[in-house]
């Protein structure tokens, strides 16, 4: 991703965001700027209107300069194999009629409808038979496990159905706005591409990290203002390096803290950790009074807005990380609850034996459970 960021920054590349229809997935309204971007679009060949989805889709897209060579880019094919990858099964079925397909499906998460409007179902398939299709009345709904090695599809409603089964793991893969607005790559090289005054854009699973430095006061009154500001300056070279290393990126330096996003929990997890370990080793090779960091984490819902000509980030999860960071005593990770359960950590988090705890937070009525990770576990942990 960097590659063909570096590649849009130098003209070899050219770059465009991609509004996509959430059936098709297609892009159905395309333009170069996020400023310039729709709130939605209509999709003649699925026939429905939809929104625009930072975290869903709405698509950063790389192509050949022109300067470079010349695409055609038209569409040959709307349902030819390559157009559509992510739909394995399209079947009519008759009113009234079963038919059972032969179909070896991959493990991985499916969508399950029908061409016509209609319900919309998502299952999660391991291993074994595949779930059955099963259309009743205006309802459509996922059965029992079939033989393994097919679908079967059952229409009992009154009217012909064409059946679709769409394998959702191109959402690992696409480089949605969420994703590529947390790299700090593109902040650094595209900071212009910003939202348009007064616009903001629901997310609603991102990772917020708050640091500070302890005892900043302190440090100041003990060697001096001039000294204290080099020291902060490279503390921040430190930090930005570690979140850089973990697919984040810096969205701005409060006095001597930064906030940090991730568009995967583990990424900030990871990040926190290597955090305490560069500063273990920039300590001991500094010479000068030991630098020590509160760091807080939270995954949730945000809104994306365009502050001070950078994105940035408001809500309630940018709000409990900061109060969490709070809760650091220096030298550990806190986290919330919400944060520690998500699938992304879980094993890492049982891995660092991190002990539950809860306080009182500001702007929180009831007393809001955390997670910390000691500063002797993680000084521990995998020596």
């Amino acid at each position: 991703i960097e590659a063909c960021l570096q590649a849009a920054k130098a003209g070899l590349l050219g770059m465009r965001w991609d509004l996509l229809c959430p059936r098709c997935q297609v892009g159905k309204q395309s333009t170069l700027a996020l400023d310039q971007l729709p709130t939605g679009a209509h999709c003649p060949s699925c026939n429905i209107d939809y929104g625009q989805n930072f975290s869903e889709n709405l698509e950063l897209a790389f192509h050949p300069s022109r300067s470079i060579r010349l695409v055609d880019g038209r569409e040959y094919c709307l349902f030819g194999p390559m157009s559509t990858p992510h739909v394995k099964v399209q079947l009519t079925v008759e009113p009234g009629e079963s038919r059972s397909e032969a179909i070896d499906l991959t493990p991985g998460t499916y969508r399950l409808r029908t061409l016509e409007p209609g319900d919309e179902v998502s299952v999660q398939f391991e291993t074994g038979g595949f779930p059955e299709v099963i259309a009743e009345g205006d309802r459509l709904g996922a059965g029992e496990p079939g033989e393994p090695g097919a679908v079967t599809f059952h229409n009992r409603s009154a009217r012909r159905l064409t059946f679709m089964i769409e394998e959702l793991g191109w959402r690992r893969d696409a480089l949605t706005a969420h994703r590529v607005t947390t790299l700090q790559a593109f902040r650094d090289l595209f900071d212009e591409q910003l939202l348009r005054p007064g616009d903001d854009v629901d997310i609603d699973h991102v990772t917020i990290m708050f640091t500070d430095l302890k005892g900043s006061t302190a440090l100041y009154e003990a060697i001096g203002d001039s000294q204290a500001y080099h020291l902060v300056r490279e503390h921040f070279a430190v930090l930005g390096k570690a979140v850089r290393e973990n697919n984040g990126s810096i969205v701005k330096t409060i006095g001597d803290a930064i906030m940090a996003s991730f568009a995967d929990p583990l990424d900030g997890l990871k990040c926190g950790i290597q955090i305490h370990r560069d500063f273990e080793i920039f300590n001991a090779n500094s010479g000068r009074v030991p630098v020590t960091i509160k760091l807080g984490l939270h995954v949730g819902r945000c809104i994306s807005v365009t502050l001070n000509n950078r994105l940035d980030y408001y809500g309630s999860a940018a709000n409990k990380a900061a109060r969490l960071e709070g809760q650091s005593l220096g030298g550990d990770i806190v986290f919330s609850e919400e944060f520690a359960r998500d699938p992304a950590v879980v094993p890492l988090v049982a891995e660092l034996k991190a002990e539950c705890d809860e306080t009182a937070l500001k702007g929180f009525e009831e007393p809001v459970p955390f997670y910390r990770v000691s500063q002797d576990t993680l000084l521990a942990w995998r020596r």
